[in-house]
């Protein structure tokens, strides 16, 4: 059966997404001016660990969406520590898709992810750790409710709080409300923080923890 050409792929793309299939040459293809061809190689690199160290490059230097969704997941299977080294850096990123493809990996990995909250928590960017409370909050770990206790308990920054708390809401246990009681204090002027903190209380009550 012939390959099939996408819509918009000329014939001498098909031909050469159909003749170059060796890892060198679709390595190359990877930085073609054309985005489908950029966009099929990433696709048939997935999952091939040789090509994993290409296809993270690409992606900081990527901007087409399509591209982007084929780069990551190209390399969502290959998930180890090396992988999450390269995503926590490109929470950094200043493309938001980019940003969002490296957290909703983290969120697919929980086990590497839990291996560095703490850096996370701590880097000294309040994106980073707002990004990182996000992850916390979707990943449903064991230790999820005493990370978000942590951040209310100890980060000075009040998006970062904000955010923590409103997730508390989610995923509060039995110690979110007297944690809460500290927090309230830490910031008694804040109207958005004692806001979201009721609403924890609302919610944990309404649950019965």
């Amino acid at each position: 059966m012939g390959l099939r050409k996408s819509r918009g792929e000329s014939g001498s793309q098909a031909d050469r997404r159909q003749n170059s299939r060796d890892l060198a040459s679709l390595i190359d293809d990877l930085q073609a001016s054309c985005a489908d061809v950029r966009r099929w190689a990433a696709r048939d690199l997935t999952n091939n660990l040789a090509a994993r160290t290409a296809l993270l490059e690409q992606i900081d230097i990527e901007h087409e969406p399509t591209v982007l969704e084929a780069l990551f997941s190209a390399v969502e299977g290959m998930c180890d520590e090396d992988v999450a080294g390269a995503l926590l850096e490109k929470l950094k990123s200043e493309d938001a898709q980019v940003r969002n493809g490296a957290i909703e990996l983290l969120q697919s990995q929980p086990v590497l992810f839990a291996a560095h909250v703490n850096e996370l928590l701590c880097d000294e960017d309040s994106d980073v750790r707002i990004f990182a409370v996000d992850v916390i909050g979707a990943i449903r770990h064991p230790d999820a409710a005493t990370w978000l206790h942590n951040v209310v308990l100890n980060d000075n920054n009040i998006n970062v709080v904000g955010t923590a708390v409103d997730k508390l809401s989610e995923i509060g246990d039995s110690g979110t409300l007297e944690v809460l009681e500290k927090v309230s204090a830490r910031f008694p002027g804040e109207a958005y923080i004692q806001f979201a903190i009721q609403c924890v209380r609302d919610s944990v009550a309404g649950e019965g923890v």
